[in-house]
């Protein structure tokens, strides 16, 4: 009897879901910034789980551009509404562009959203951005 192969399964996302709040975003050009950055921060004492990198397909799969499944479609429809929507579409174009975004989780961490932005800065990242409950800020100033 011929085996039938299993459906691929819809990508699980992490980033940009109503769980995933208390997040800083930013794009790197270069793998050394994203190195100098990641240091940085672990200085900073944050946990090696709290950041992530986000590259190529695997990063554009990850971040769930359009959303799957009815709850994805839905939150995505929802972020269409604020200035949230825009910014994933934005980091997806800048993974496709070959750019590099690290995410940090600043749940529960030592570090503050101003020292993780000024290491950020100081790592030439762009297009940084804080995702907090109900809010949305800019860093790049």
């Amino acid at each position: 009897m011929p085996t039938r192969s299993r459906p691929a399964r819809r990508p699980n996302p992490a980033h940009f879901t109503l769980n995933s709040r208390g997040r800083v975003y930013g794009v790197f050009v270069s793998l050394e910034d994203v190195q100098e950055c990641t240091s940085r921060l672990l200085d900073l004492g944050l946990r090696d789980q709290a950041v992530q990198l986000i590259m190529g397909d695997e990063g554009q799969q990850a971040l769930d551009v359009e959303g799957h499944g009815l709850w994805g479609r839905f939150l995505r429809l929802m972020q269409g509404m604020t200035d949230e929507r825009p910014h994933i579409e934005q980091y997806a174009h800048a993974l496709g562009r070959g750019e590099i975004v690290l995410s940090v989780d600043l749940s529960g961490a030592p570090g503050s959203v101003a020292q993780v932005a000024q290491v950020f800065r100081e790592s030439r990242a762009h297009f940084v951005n804080h995702y907090g409950p109900w809010v949305v800020e800019s860093l790049n100033a």
